[in-house]
């Protein structure tokens, strides 16, 4: 009778566990759908770069201004979100960010300025920045900490695959429609039905409170800086977020807004071609984050495989920009790789998430992201800053022509930045939970 009783409770255990865990990942699932989402709308300018340099009468430099006020919003309002989720938690503020993002949309669509497509480029990226943390603030809250890495790997697959939609599929669809159409008519009504299924199923904590309890319930704003106060001042978070922001310059710097144009180039072939090219990176990325993250699980070690990831990108950058004559079919296969090896970056966001206390994960997570895309939001202009630099003036219907040897110089910071993050690899503490190691 006892051994029956304790069947029957086990199989009532596994059932609710096996419950839970579909119940937490149907929760999450919006909050990756919206990290998707922004992703087609950061991604857009790539594939849209003759047009927005026709329409506002621009060089490549203005494009990178242009594009990255993206950045510029997301950057700084990384701190204030991350405070706010732990503070306030992350659905209130997942409502009104996916709100922001689509009236951002409609302003640069519609827009007939340079300047007031900068502005809602800046709401775009205003809204933006709560869609990963909100995702991994979910995530700590839903989830166990030994599936951290394995949720935020499936977060940079959804973001993958938003930012695969917007480069072959937006093009395609560009080509079709025109740019400003394909926003209005496509992007923005799938912003509406994202954000309708965050305002309808997503909610901070499971009924029965945090899968983790959280060491204290202060939350009053002296407690939040004075966490903040920690975070700064601790050098493994500095080291984790340099290390990530060197890794990520090869997709914000190349695959984001200046590879189409390069390939374009290079091969002499349309935009929906090129960014079927690049759209290469982000299924490698896609792919490759919940695989690194589950390799790095069985290994039961962060740093190897960032070690790993690091090295093997530099390679496979090098030969992306510099190697002559490559077929393009190999230039599909080495994105590919490209973005596969990038998948090593997430893993910071574990590190940062099992390096800080529960109620803090928000802000050391929203510092570390806010480290990563300064980056970004530096070289995007650099980079068009380089490239009118050495241009040598030539001109067609309005767009500048640079050579393949403009871009090459360019491009010559994505391999440096990726060399550093090799560099800084020594500094990044082991964060892999010991509870398990033990246990095991």
């Amino acid at each position: 009778m006892t051994s029956v009783l304790a069947k029957n409770v086990t199989q009532k255990a596994r059932k609710d566990s096996f419950l839970s865990d579909v119940r937490a990942w149907f929760v999450w699932s919006f909050a990756g759908l919206f990290y998707l989402y922004q992703f087609i709308l950061r991604n857009s300018p790539g594939v849209m770069t003759d047009d927005l340099m026709r329409d506002f009468s621009v060089e490549a430099c203005s494009l990178g201004i242009l594009s990255s006020f993206y950045l510029v919003s997301y950057v700084s309002l990384q701190i204030p979100v991350g405070l706010g989720m732990d503070k306030f938690g992350p659905t209130r503020l997942l409502k009104g960010a996916i709100f922001l993002c689509i009236v951002g949309t409609v302003f640069f669509a519609l827009s007939d300025s340079f300047y007031l497509a900068c502005f809602g480029r800046l709401l775009i990226g205003a809204g933006s920045t709560c869609a990963f943390l909100g995702s991994l603030k979910l995530a700590t809250n839903w989830f166990h900490p030994e599936r951290l890495a394995l949720v935020v790997g499936f977060t940079l697959l959804a973001g993958k695959l938003g930012a695969s939609f917007g480069q072959a599929p937006l093009a395609f669809v560009i080509d079709a429609l025109g740019w400003r159409e394909a926003l209005l008519y496509v992007v923005v009504p799938i912003g509406f039905l994202i954000g309708a299924g965050i305002w309808t199923f997503v909610k901070d904590t499971p009924p029965e409170g945090p899968i983790e309890p959280v060491e204290t319930v202060d939350t009053s704003l002296k407690t939040l800086f004075i966490r903040l106060k920690d975070i700064v001042v601790d050098y493994r978070i500095w080291a984790l977020g340099g290390y990530g922001a060197l890794m990520y310059v090869p997709m914000l710097a190349f695959v984001d807004l200046w590879g189409i144009p390069f390939l374009m180039k290079l091969y002499d072939v349309d935009r929906v071609t090129a960014g079927s090219v690049t759209t290469m990176f982000y299924i490698g990325a896609g792919i490759g984050s919940p695989v690194v993250a589950l390799i790095s699980d069985y290994l039961m070690n962060r740093k190897f495989p960032m070690a790993v990831g690091a090295i093997l990108a530099i390679i496979c950058n090098i030969a992306i920009i510099y190697l002559v004559d490559v077929p393009l079919s190999v230039m599909y296969v080495l994105l590919f790789l490209s973005g596969f090896f990038f998948a090593a970056q997430p893993l910071i966001f574990s590190s940062v998430c099992q390096l800080t206390p529960h109620g803090s994960n928000g802000t050391a997570v929203s510092f570390t992201n806010m480290i990563v895309m300064i980056v970004g939001m530096v070289l995007q202009p650099l980079i068009g800053w380089f490239l009118d630099w050495i241009w040598d003036g030539v001109m067609n219907n309005g767009i500048p022509l640079y050579t393949i040897a403009d871009y090459r110089f360019a491009l010559l910071s994505v391999p440096v930045c990726l060399l550093i993050s090799l560099l800084l690899v020594p500094l990044i503490p082991e964060t892999f939970p010991r509870e398990k190691k033990v246990e095991e």
